[in-house]
C-alpha cells in the first residue's frame, strides 16, 4: 500500500461535533431560500436531490442554475476554529502511518484545509483530493475515485480508503482499493470497521 485516501469531516473528527453540522445546518437554509420552499420540503428534496446526483448541490446546479464555487462558499462558512482544536493524539497517529496520506473529501479544497489547520495535522496531509478536483463529482460515485488513481498515478490494490460512509467504502472495494469504514457498524458486517480514526494503524496492520 502506498496511499491512503482519507475522508475529513467526521472521520478525523467525532461524529455530531465539528463543523460539517453548522454546514449540513446552512445547506438546508439554502436549499429553503433558493428554491422558495418550507424546512420539511427542503429535506425532502435534499435527499431526492442526493439518490439522484449524489449530494444536493448536484441537483441545484442542473434545476437552478447554482454556481458550485459561489454555494460551496457560502454554505462552508463556518466558525471551524471555533469547534476544532490541535488533536495530538491524531497527529501522532497520523505521523505513524507508514504511506502518504491524501484527504480525499466532498468539501472544497479551503473548507478541508482550514480544518486540518486547526486540528493541527495539515502538514501531515500530502496533498488535498477535493471536490472542484473531481470536477464537481462525489463519493460514492466511481469517477472521483478512479481520477485520484490516475492523478496519484496508483493502482487500486496500491491505495486504500478510510471513510465514515458505508457507500464511499464500499465504492472503493468495488474498485479493487482496500476499504475501511469509521464509526458505527454498517449493520450488514460488509467492512472491516474501527471505532474512531485512532485505531488506523491497528487495521492497516493487520489487513494491509
Amino acid at each position: 500500500m502506498k496511499t491512503l485516501l482519507l475522508d475529513i469531516d467526521e472521520t478525523v473528527y467525532p461524529k455530531n461535533q465539528g463543523p460539517i453540522v453548522l454546514v449540513n445546518k446552512r445547506i438546508e437554509n439554502y436549499v429553503m431560500s433558493c428554491c422558495n420552499i418550507r424546512q420539511d420540503e427542503a429535506r425532502a428534496l435534499r435527499r431526492e436531490y442526493a439518490a439522484r446526483y449524489g449530494f444536493t448541490m448536484g441537483g441545484l446546479m442542473r434545476h437552478y442554475g447554482v454556481d458550485p464555487h459561489k454555494y460551496l462558499k457560502d454554505v462552508h462558512d463556518v466558525p471551524v476554529e471555533d469547534l476544532l482544536g490541535p488533536d495530538t493524539r491524531l497527529r501522532k497517529v497520523l505521523s505513524e502511518l507508514p504511506m502518504e496520506v491524501i484527504a480525499f473529501s466532498n468539501a472544497p479544497r479551503e473548507y478541508v484545509m482550514r480544518v486540518l489547520k486547526a486540528l493541527g495535522v495539515a502538514d501531515l496531509f500530502s496533498d488535498l483530493f477535493t471536490l472542484e478536483f473531481m470536477d464537481f463529482v462525489p463519493k460514492p460515485k466511481s469517477y472521483p475515485y478512479k481520477k485520484a488513481l490516475q492523478q496519484y498515478t496508483r493502482l487500486a490494490d496500491e491505495c486504500v480508503v478510510v471513510d465514515n460512509h458505508p457507500a464511499n467504502v464500499k465504492t472503493a472495494i468495488d474498485l479493487g482499493m482496500k476499504g475501511f469504514l469509521v464509526g458505527d457498524d454498517d449493520g450488514m458486517g460488509a467492512f472491516f470497521t474501527i471505532p474512531d480514526i485512532y485505531a488506523i494503524n491497528r487495521i492497516l496492520d493487520e489487513f494491509v
